[in-house]
């Protein structure tokens, strides 16, 4: 089953129009959409000390994370948001009402720090409104800079990574 879901996923993805991608200078951003694995407290200690970095560097920061579970405890707000098992549907794809919150806003940048292939949280990355999008390399397509890390390494090293890079490389 697990392949046939891949390949509707690859099916949509193909079928999504093709965006104009931005390489952002990275001082210039000003919002920033992080995705990630919740743990199962949903608490996140990791993330929110990631996303209070990026809001000390005058960035607005969302954050989506996804938990594989049915019963969401954590309330929606408009700075972090956690998704369940409920907000998607039989074959992985996000329900439409969860595809208009997520599309409701534009970011400059999204960063992924999924370190798993994960189909729910590839659909929000496929689906989100990001001039550009980074994150580990996990074969799937979707981002425009893939970082090679090991699954090993946590959240807050991939996110060290990304940054570096972006720092690194200035556009023309």
């Amino acid at each position: 089953m697990s392949r046939i879901k891949d390949w509707i996923f690859t099916y949509r993805a193909g079928k999504e129009p093709k965006r104009e991608v931005i390489f952002p200078q990275f001082d210039n951003v000003r919002s920033v959409l992080v995705l990630f694995e919740s743990d199962f407290t949903e608490k996140n200690p990791v993330i929110k000390s990631i996303a209070e970095q990026l809001r000390q560097e005058d960035k607005d920061v969302v954050l989506w994370g996804y938990c594989d579970k049915k019963d969401i405890q954590s309330p929606i707000l408009p700075q972090i948001r956690i998704v369940g098992r409920r907000d998607f549907g039989f074959l992985g794809q996000p329900k439409d009402e969860l595809i208009a919150d997520l599309q409701k806003r534009q970011y400059d940048l999204l960063i992924d720090l999924t370190q798993h292939a994960n189909r729910c949280l590839r659909y929000l990355a496929l689906y989100a409104r990001a001039n550009f999008k980074t994150g580990m390399n996990l074969q799937i397509g979707i981002h425009d800079l893939l970082i090679n890390t090991e699954p090993q390494d946590t959240p807050q090293f991939l996110f060290e990574q990304i940054v570096k890079y972006l720092k690194m490389i200035q556009p023309k």
